[in-house]
C-alpha cells in the first residue's frame, strides 16, 4: 500500500471488504458510534484502492471452493439433470470456453430424457477440455 495506514484503518479495508458496510466496519474498527456514520464515508472513499485490492484477494481465495462446489454437483449422481447442466455452464464460463445458447420457444418443460442427453453432450465437451488442458500441462479441470 503506497500510504502509511493506521491500525484502525488497515481493520476498516479489512471489515468493509468482507461486508460492504461502511458505518459497521468504522464501528468494528474502532471508531466511534457517534461519527462512524461519518468516518466509513470518508475512509470508503479515502481508502477506494486498498478496499478495491483487499475485495478482489477475498474474493480471489474464494474461487477455487466455488469451482470444487460445481464440481460436485456435476460429479453427483443425485443432482437434478437441470441443476449439473447448470453447474458444467457456469464453470465452462469460468474457465474461459463459451458454451452455446440455444433460445427456443419451448411450451413445456424438457423431459429428464432430454436434459440427461443435453448433459451427456456437455460432459462430452467437458472430457475434450479436461484432456486438451492435460495435454500441454496449461491446467486442467479436475
Amino acid at each position: 500500500m503506497s500510504q502509511n495506514l493506521t491500525d484502525k484503518q488497515k481493520l476498516f479495508i479489512e471489515y468493509f471488504s468482507q461486508t460492504g458496510n461502511a458505518t459497521q466496519s468504522a464501528i468494528k474498527s474502532g471508531y466511534s458510534q457517534k461519527t462512524a456514520e461519518q468516518q466509513g464515508y470518508e475512509l470508503k472513499n479515502k481508502l477506494a484502492n486498498q478496499i478495491d485490492t483487499a475485495t478482489k484477494k477475498l474474493l480471489g481465495s474464494a474461487v477455487p471452493i466455488a469451482v470444487d462446489k460445481l464440481r460436485k454437483l456435476i460429479e453427483n449422481d443425485k443432482t437434478t439433470p437441470s441443476v449439473q447442466l447448470g453447474a458444467i455452464n457456469s464453470l465452462l464460463d469460468r474457465t474461459g470456453y463459451q458454451t452455446t445458447t440455444k433460445i427456443e420457444d419451448v411450451t413445456g418443460k424438457k423431459t429428464d430424457e432430454e436434459l440427461r442427453q443435453e448433459l451427456d453432450h456437455l460432459l462430452g465437451t467437458m472430457k475434450i477440455v479436461k484432456l486438451n488442458d492435460n495435454d500441454d500441462g496449461s491446467g486442467s479441470l479436475n
